[in-house]
C-alpha cells in the first residue's frame, strides 16, 4: 500500500492541540498558585480542558479513518473499472 502523507490540516491540528494543552495547563496552574486550593470552578476548568483534549483526539482519529476509507474506496473503484473493462 502507499504511504500515508501528513496533510496540512493534521499539522495544524497537532500544533493547536499541543498549544491548547500547554496553555490550559499553564492557566490552571496559575489560578491554583493564586488561590492555593481547588474550588469548583477549578474542577470545572480541569474537566473542560480534558474534554477539549478528548475532542482533539477524536477529531484526529476521525480524519485518519476517513483517509483510510477514501483510499479503500479508490481501490474498489479501480478494481471495479478494471473488471468491467475485461467483460466488454
Amino acid at each position: 500500500m502507499a504511504e500515508a502523507k501528513i496533510s496540512a490540516f493534521e499539522i495544524v491540528l497537532l500544533v493547536v492541540g499541543i498549544a491548547a494543552t500547554f496553555l490550559g495547563f499553564q492557566l490552571i496552574n496559575q489560578v491554583y498558585n493564586v488561590e492555593k486550593q481547588i474550588s469548583w470552578s477549578m474542577v470545572s476548568a480541569i474537566f473542560n480542558l480534558l474534554m477539549l483534549l478528548v475532542l482533539f483526539i477524536l477529531l484526529s482519529i476521525s480524519v485518519d479513518i476517513s483517509k483510510k476509507q477514501l483510499a479503500k474506496t479508490e481501490i474498489m473503484i479501480y478494481l471495479l473499472n478494471r473488471t468491467k473493462g475485461k467483460k466488454l
